[in-house]
């Protein structure tokens, strides 16, 4: 159906135009182009949510930048045909959708595709495969791994978000299975008793059960079954074939955002190993204080005001011109890294990621709760606290995105800087605070804490937040990270740990841009859960999630922190600006 919209300017809307893919399913999109214009280049989305999504798309933005927009829903989805699986068939169906978008009779061959998170993985899974016609990807908030970045994060399965965003799509596909006449009456029932305490139907169980989820979408069987590479996520990852995407990048995230640390890793993976000089000079790069779906600059218990949202920044336009200089084949606009400095007020433009100049710079876990940039000097000094599974350290902000699926778990698991006082009665968190800080320090860059730590058990996580204490009390969390004892060589295979045994462990807690004003104090806290946005390490060394919680066990987990020994984290300090006269 095709709908002329009249004003200033004719726009015509077309709904339900359908393509047929390489296995003969019909996936249908909506059209929005401009009228009377016989050639024009395409910006494609992927679309796996429906018609809510497309509220906050950037269409006019395109439009005037003599774009037609198409935007198509996938594969079992929305208004189209076919059985929804979760990332495994994408990359194929998107390759069809950029062959055909280049192909329309008003497309002038040029393609552009465009999308957040879900519609920013698929792009990149296409873009490995260089189909024809595809000239620019815009990923906003996509990471780089489906394994590592998405399902787990060192190590550990991402219980939070992934209970979110399955009971949202377990809802919609079965929305879409009555729509087309398939009796889930009895799926449905299960599925409201879910969503009256959804923690409650992942939490009394071993977590690969997760009833309803697993029985709507198998694919959380598989994800949590394959907590160890195998050949299942190589089978449809583009994490190690990036280095063939030929067209330039522009990748947009947030600091506060659960796919911060892969949006990193596609920057700067594509501008130092991109299949041509356009696409490697073309990567762009742009991190407000935002979390997954809002970028206002009001994130957790901060707000960095309008000039920090992405309406102060101008974003549609950026992207809009870049879409413009992809498609023409012009010169990139804008410089390859756009940052904004939390609690300094003002926006960072570098030439790479990390930024040129960085002092990476340890600050060392001391006895009696302290930190400080000296090594520690005694022989033997050790924190301990006991881990107890049935009672987890609950997660206060951070990189979350349980919001993301439509769950509302109070304001201490929503995203961003969050207050970390109300756990101050929890004697299962390690504090190590610095003195009053004698003047502001930039702390922007990847951060990584080190440990030198053992557990009584077979297995055990480690978690790391960094945090701000400000002079009147407060203590913001500013960015947390976890490992997986067992895998601190990395998720292709488990390795258990000598119980009793210290082993360095390193944690990645990604990245930040953040401003320690004179008179604070840098402090950094320890524990071994951060639930629901891990799940809970049962102590054991086999498959996390088949282990119930009855089966868990306490464990004592010791931190040392000596001449020998020395735990640490690094600190990425840049030179402040110079004032202006």
């Amino acid at each position: 159906m095709t709908e002329p919209i009249t004003g200033a300017t004719r726009r015509f809307v077309d709904a339900g135009v359908p393509m047929a893919t390489r296995d003969g399913v019909t996936l249908r999109a909506v059209v929005h182009r401009i009228a009377d214009r016989e050639r024009q280049p395409i910006v494609l989305v992927r679309n796996p949510y429906g018609e809510p999504l497309t509220r906050n798309l950037p269409i006019w933005a395109f439009l005037d930048a003599g774009f037609a927009v198409v935007i198509q829903d996938c594969r079992g989805t929305g208004d189209s045909d076919g059985v929804f699986v979760p990332f495994e068939g994408e990359s194929v169906d998107t390759v069809d959708a950029v062959r055909w978008c280049a192909q329309l009779p008003y497309s002038d061959g040029h393609v552009v595709t465009y999308g957040a998170s879900y519609s920013g993985m698929v792009q990149l899974a296409a873009a490995v495969e260089r189909p024809d016609g595809l000239v620019g990807i815009v990923p906003v908030v996509a990471p780089d791994d489906y394994q590592t970045r998405l399902a787990y994060r060192g190590g550990a399965f991402q219980l939070g978000q992934l209970t979110g965003w399955y009971t949202m799509k377990t809802l919609q596909t079965l929305l879409y299975r009555a729509r087309h006449g398939e009796d889930v009456g009895h799926l449905l029932a299960g599925f409201a008793a879910h969503a009256r305490d959804p923690w409650r139907f992942v939490g009394t169980g071993a977590v690969a059960d997760a009833p309803v989820l697993s029985d709507v979408l198998p694919t959380w069987r598989r994800w949590t079954a394959h907590d160890e590479t195998g050949d299942y996520w190589p089978a449809f990852s583009y994490r190690d074939r990036r280095d063939a995407i030929n067209v330039p990048g522009l990748h947009i995230g947030g600091w506060f955002d659960l796919f911060l640390g892969g949006t990193l890793a596609n920057f700067t993976e594509l501008q130092a190993r991109a299949a041509t000089p356009r696409a490697r000079e073309g990567q762009r790069l742009v991190i407000g204080p935002w979390q997954h779906v809002d970028q206002s600059g009001t994130v957790g218990d901060l707000s960095f005001g309008a000039a920090a949202s992405a309406a102060g920044i101008g974003l549609e336009a950026a992207v809009a011109a870049f879409a413009h200089a992809a498609a023409t084949g012009a010169e990139i606009p804008g410089p390859p890294v756009r940052i904004y400095v939390m609690r300094a007020g003002r926006w960072r433009d570098a030439e790479q990621w990390p930024v040129p100049g960085t002092r990476f710079t340890p600050w060392y876990l001391q006895p009696g709760g302290r930190l400080a940039t000296t090594e520690p000097d005694v022989a033997h000094s050790e924190s301990m606290y006991v881990h107890d599974p049935a009672d987890p350290v609950p997660m206060r902000g951070g990189q979350s995105g349980i919001f993301a699926g439509g769950l509302d778990g109070g304001a201490e698991w929503g995203p961003g800087p969050r207050d970390q006082r109300p756990l101050d009665d929890r004697d299962d968190i390690l504090r190590f605070t610095s003195e009053p800080l004698d003047a502001d320090i930039e702390v922007t860059g990847p951060v990584t804490a080190v440990l030198h730590a053992a557990t009584t058990a077979a297995d055990a996580d480690f978690v790391a937040r960094l945090v701000d204490v400000f002079p009147d009390g407060r203590a913001i969390g500013i960015i947390d990270g976890i490992v997986r004892a067992k895998f601190r060589q990395g998720q292709d295979r488990a390795e258990p740990v000598p119980a009793g045994e210290l082993s360095e462990l390193r944690i990645d807690l990604w990245a930040t841009s953040w401003l320690f004003g004179a008179g604070h104090r840098i402090r950094v806290d320890i524990a071994s859960s951060s639930f629901p946005n891990w799940d809970v390490n049962g102590g054991s060394v086999g498959n996390n999630a088949q282990v119930a919680p009855a089966d868990r066990i306490a464990a004592t987990q010791r931190v040392r922190h000596d001449r020998v020994h020395p735990s640490h984290i690094v600190l990425p300090v840049v030179p402040l600006p110079t004032p202006t006269p």
